[in-house]
């Protein structure tokens, strides 16, 4: 069974859903969007994979000018 999931949108990243749904799906929904646009986003992830973490710059990379 799906499950709701709430996203609030800039009024720009609205119209720019309606634009893609205007000229790409025409009579779907916007929630159907949203939820193809999370499923293809997903479904590109790498399986088990999580991001590197960051590890920061490496000893050599050191010198006066990145101090903080």
């Amino acid at each position: 069974m799906p499950t709701a999931v709430t996203v609030l949108l800039e009024d720009a990243e609205l119209a720019a859903l309606d634009r893609y749904i205007a000229a790409c799906r025409p009579g779907h929904s916007r929630e159907r969007v949203m939820a193809e646009i999370a499923m293809r986003w997903a479904e590109a992830q790498p399986a088990g994979e999580a991001p590197a973490p960051d590890e920061g710059l490496r000893p050599d990379e050191l010198n006066a000018s990145n101090d903080s």
